[in-house]
Order: C-alpha cells, then structure tokens, then sequence
C-alpha cells in the first residue's frame, strides 16, 4: 500500500480529497483502501484517473462529459462520494494496465491491450462520437496496445512492437506530419500510423506537442515550438540522445539520463524549467506549467507556476524547487491541470 495524498487546484473536487477546497498542504486522497498500492495518476481539466497494481480504476473531479457519469456507477453510494477517489465498480471485471487523461476525456488500456475511452470527442479524441460510457476504440491497427498518452485534444499510444499511433487535433502537427493535406482548418485526424525510425519505448504529450523516447534513447518530437517546448530540434525530429524517462507539460518538456540529471526546456515565465541543476533524480512528472520529481532518496520536489498551490509555497511562481515530502514510503508522483500528487 501507498498512501496518495494531493494538493493544488481543486474546485471539482479533482484531488480526491473530500472537499472542494485548494490546499497547498500535501491532503490525503480519500476512498482508496489501504490495500491498494497506486501506480500511476494523471490529471484532466477538471477530473484525474487513477490505477492500482491491482488493475483497478479509481477517478474524481467533474466534466460535462462522462466523468461525473462514473461515480453513478461507483462502488459507494453517491451521495457520499463526490469529491473522493471513486473506484469504479462497473468495471471490476477489467484490469486496466495505463491511463491517461486529456482536457475532457479519458483513455484507458486494458491488461489484454484492447483501448477504451470516455468523455468529449469533438476533435475525434475517442476516435468517434462523445460518450458518458466507457466505449472500447476499436480499430484494425490497435492491437496489443501497452501505454497511452493524452494532449489538449490528441491522442498517441503505443504497441508491444515500438509502435506510435495518434488521432485527435492535429493542426500543430503534434500527431506529425499529415498523410495526405486535410483541407480541414481545425485538421481532425483519424486514427493514423506515426512512422518512426526505431521502435519507440515511451511516449508523452504536451497541449500541443509530442515527444517520444526511441529504444536507444533518442528523443523525438513534433507539434508545436512556439514556446521552445521541442528544444534545439534538428531537421530529423531528433531532440536529445542518451534518455531513459521522459515526460512533457503543456508548454514543456523532461528527461532523465541514466546518472539522474534532469534536463527541461520549454517555456519558463512561471519558473516551470528551475534555475537550479536537478541531479539524483528518480523519475519526473510534468504538469500543465509545474513539475514534480522525487530523488532515488525519496524526496519529492515541485517547482513552478503555483496559482492554485500544487508546488505547496504561497509564491505564484516557485523557480527553486521545493521540498514538499521526503519518506522511504513514496513510489508514485503525478501531476495535472495545477494539481499535484504524491504517494
């Protein structure tokens, strides 16, 4: 067991933790049982999604579409549950292997690899039509699928093979470059097969960009640079060698090398990228303008834009990263829409 505990922005009830209230104290999640261990938790707009190493499904917060539709089908009364971590019991017969959440929608992969999704779809982000139901994305080239990373209003995953399929919006070229020329201004995409130069070990997404991690430890990206958020890209779509992890915010960009050293590039008017040099890190999360990292000494840290106390300090922009926890219990960290997690 991992107790996850939350903070920052928190006015749908996103965090988990009872109330409708920001906190920028580290605040326990309520509704998972101790005997659930958390492996990964990822933030919308307004809702977050959560699995367990059982393969269970936990979510809370609140969107027009779907979200809240889940806490009726809830393993608690409704009444009691709003703002909690709700472990959906509809779907107990699923184990779920990953999750990820965009602005409206949430997208979950199965432990036999099969896509599902639930939530908007006006940009095609569930490769069909809206839906408050849990809707499996059905499609001949989705075989076998291991991870899902979500966007503002795109969709990449990844198969057992290496390889990259993304649908969704595409204007920016965050889903790369467009098969045939969309005469569509908003340019919605199908689903569609993302050619790489090797097969592909990780994925990640920003509001607008893609980066992905090669076998080697390439790192590539597409989509949009306004903001430096693909680095000193060459003209191969290659950012940087030498990677082991990988993550990306809405306007920027991590990775972690074998020794630890954190590197981060990207826009950085709210102290997103630190002006400290982050060594002896274990894993990063980036969130749509904070970070949060832990050490392998398990200290977890977070730094930049703190309007709604998800880096814990009472300064708008935290530029040196702050201690907020340090146990030999912490094995997850994870990051949203202004809200942080740690457990």
């Amino acid at each position: 067991m991992n107790k996850l505990f939350g903070f920052g922005s928190n006015g749908n009830g996103q965090l988990g933790i009872g109330n409708l209230e920001d906190v920028s104290e580290p605040t326990p999640c309520q509704g998972i049982p101790d005997s659930e261990t958390v492996r990964k938790v990822t933030g919308g707009g307004n809702h977050t999604a959560l699995i367990t190493d059982s393969g269970h499904l936990y979510m809370s917060g609140f969107s027009q579409f779907g979200e809240e539709h889940m806490k009726l089908l809830s393993a608690q009364p409704e009444e009691k549950n709003k703002e909690w971590m709700i472990y959906q019991l509809r779907f107990n017969h699923t184990k779920w292997q990953d999750v990820a959440c965009g602005w409206a929608f949430t997208i979950l992969v199965s432990e036999s690899g099969k896509l599902y999704g639930m939530g908007t779809s006006r940009w095609n982000e569930l490769a069909g039509k809206s839906s408050k139901e849990l809707v499996e994305i059905d499609h001949v080239q989705l075989q076998d699928i291991v991870s899902v990373a979500c966007g503002w209003r795109h969709v990449v995953v990844l198969d057992k093979t290496g390889q990259v399929y993304g649908w969704g919006w595409g204007r920016h070229g965050q889903l790369g470059p467009a098969i045939v020329a969309s005469t569509d201004k908003k340019d919605i995409r199908s689903i569609q097969k993302i050619d790489m130069p090797q097969p592909i070990v990780q994925i990640a997404c920003g509001h607008v960009h893609t980066i992905l991690r090669g076998k080697d430890g390439t790192v590539y990206g597409f989509g949009s640079n306004k903001y430096g958020q693909l680095g000193d890209i060459t003209s191969d779509g290659i950012i940087l060698t030498q990677s082991v992890y990988i993550d990306a915010g809405w306007h920027h960009s991590a990775s972690l090398d074998e020794k630890g050293e954190l590197r981060l590039w990207g826009r950085n008017d709210h102290g997103q990228l630190t002006q400290q040099p982050l060594q002896n890190i274990k894993r990063v999360a980036c969130g749509s303008e904070h970070t949060l990292s832990i050490t392998n000494d398990k200290k977890v840290a977070a730094w930049g834009w703190n309007e709604h106390g998800n880096c814990t300090t009472e300064k708008d922009f935290v530029d040196t990263p702050v201690i907020v926890k340090q146990s030999d219990k912490i094995n997850v960290i994870g990051a949203g829409c202004a809200t942080s997690w740690f457990g």
